[in-house]
């Protein structure tokens, strides 16, 4: 199982209405209390660090795209000044006079991006990158105050609100709390991802939402559009919000309806035939697992897609 931490800070301090929440429990974490002597011996900071920025601070954004145009508003709009939003040829300067640097470029831009920097960046900098999959060691060089900070949602454009939103962080134990504040300041919660589970923690998203649209875009080839999908597509969203993916799940596979299956596979183009089947199997697996459907009415369920491949 997967060790994910949610960090909450003191009540007084939260925006209203958001709570503190630990999911899980993780040996590489627990929470600090406020004095340096409750921090483990490993992660306290030696007499020559500094102390990371105290908010309000300067920020540069390195990448102007949608993630950096969305970090850089809410950083705007919690009180903090943005410096630039610097793209591949500006000028680096905003760099060397940043509290904090936001590096948000595509993945395989990070190497070099960190690496310059590492170069031009000042002592006592934190250092952020927003890539979903890595953890810390593109940030290697970058000094003692770096995190990983991924907004865990499509972002759709360069204005896109951060409110309720999870930000999956990888930190040092010494760097969370402030990352934590960080978050808040975004309008989001964090939740935290030890280092080795961070593309877990990415192909889990990648699973949920791009396999999703997807399968939403050959449902939509297979009606002619997509409107009519919206409604379905918010009401699953919603009950899985309400009573969990496994109790939201419906439809003929949970029901055992392996005749409805069947029909289904005769209908479908011969290139959407192991999509369905493959997702019918997961979902045929989590209904058994779940309890929600018996042996007998799975195997016949499971009879009928293996008959699918084989014709």
């Amino acid at each position: 199982m997967v060790r994910f931490v949610r960090w909450g800070i003191d009540d007084a301090e939260q925006p209203v209405g958001s709570k503190a929440v630990i999911l899980g429990e993780t040996e590489r974490y627990r929470k600090r209390t406020g004095t340096e002597d409750d921090l483990p011996e490993t992660s306290r900071p030696s007499q020559a660090d500094v102390s990371p920025p105290t908010s309000p601070f300067t920020v540069a954004v390195l990448g102007a795209g949608r993630v950096g145009g969305s970090f850089a508003k809410a950083l705007r709009a919690a009180g903090h000044d943005v410096l630039a939003e610097l793209r591949r040829d500006d000028d680096p300067s905003p760099i060397a006079r940043a509290d904090v640097i936001v590096i948000a470029v595509p993945d395989d831009a990070l190497a070099g991006a960190a690496a310059a920097v590492a170069r031009l960046g000042r002592a006592g900098a934190v250092v952020i990158h927003t890539c979903g999959i890595q953890g810390l060691a593109p940030l290697e060089g970058c000094g003692p105050f770096v995190a990983a900070i991924h907004p865990a949602l499509p972002v759709a454009s360069s204005e896109q609100p951060f409110t309720g939103v999870t930000f999956g962080v990888t930190a040092p134990d010494a760097m969370k709390e402030w990352s934590a504040r960080f978050v808040a300041d975004l309008g989001g919660t964090p939740l935290f991802v030890p280092e080795e589970e961070r593309i877990r923690y990415h192909a889990a998203l990648s699973t949920a939402s791009n396999f999703a649209v997807a399968l939403a875009g050959d449902s939509a080839d297979l009606l002619g559009g997509y409107e009519t999908l919206i409604p379905l597509l918010r009401a699953t969203v919603e009950n899985i919000a309400r009573l969990g993916p496994d109790a939201a799940l419906t439809g003929p596979i949970v029901r055992g309806d392996a005749g409805t299956v069947s029909a289904h596979l005769r209908a479908l183009p011969a290139h959407l035939l192991e999509s369905y089947v493959a997702n019918a199997r997961r979902t045929l697996a989590r209904a058994v697992a779940s309890g929600r459907l018996d042996e007998a009415a799975a195997a016949r369920v499971a009879e009928a897609l293996e008959g699918a491949m084989v014709r």
